[in-house]
């Protein structure tokens, strides 16, 4: 065995050592166990109360919500592209209990494939606005150069650009170069049909 073999095998060995030096200290006493327990305890209900959306407010995410008065049930309510609604709980086989004021309704799926956004869901914490609209959209490239070096490829103004998402804080999109990769540019360096996008979300914010 080589003197790197050799070291990486006595390290391995100090590992397991520590490990079970670790688990024998704790087991030793009940005291600890109980210890030990309560922190597992504490951190998964932890974890649960960020992760739990009861009794949020979402906003419709999608031009139209349609709602039931219970699964497989009838549509009692449709909302429109940003009304709020309080989330009760998520259901089984993908169903959504949400409340509209005093009224308790359903929906199945909170996510969807639309041909403009792709993946995104049907509520969200947020109101849809015009940033959320970019995903998906077809846009051309407009740099002041006239061109655009992106990994390894040359875009030049007026070539379509796929936008895969957007981000807002840094003003920046992320597409799919021809090379493979993918490359971010200010969103100022594209010519962006918004009339268009404010024609498929006539409720947009």
């Amino acid at each position: 065995m080589s003197v790197g073999g050799q070291f990486k095998r006595i390290g391995e060995i100090g590992i397991a050592l520590g490990l079970w030096g670790i688990v024998i200290w704790l087991f030793s006493k009940p005291k600890r166990i109980l210890f030990f327990l309560l922190i597992v305890f504490i951190t998964a209900f932890s974890i649960s109360l960020i992760f739990d959306d009861t009794g949020e407010t979402f906003y419709v995410n999608t031009n139209t919500l349609e709602l039931c008065d219970k699964p497989f049930g009838t549509t009692k309510i449709k909302l429109k592209m940003n009304d709020s609604l309080t989330l009760i709980r998520e259901m089984s086989d993908d169903w959504m209990q949400v409340a509209v004021g005093v009224d308790t309704l359903y929906f199945k799926e909170n996510f969807y494939n639309d041909s403009e956004l792709g993946y995104t869901y049907k509520i969200q914490k947020t109101p849809f606005t015009k940033w959320k609209a970019l995903p998906g959209q077809k846009v051309l490239l407009n740099h002041p150069d006239g061109y655009l070096e992106a990994g390894g490829s040359m875009i030049k103004n007026g070539d379509v650009i796929t936008i895969l998402d957007y981000s807002e804080y840094d003003k920046e999109i992320k597409f799919k170069n021809t090379g493979g990769t993918f490359t971010k540019i200010p969103i100022e360096y594209l010519k962006i049909n918004w009339e268009k996008i404010l024609k498929n979300y006539p409720n947009i914010q």
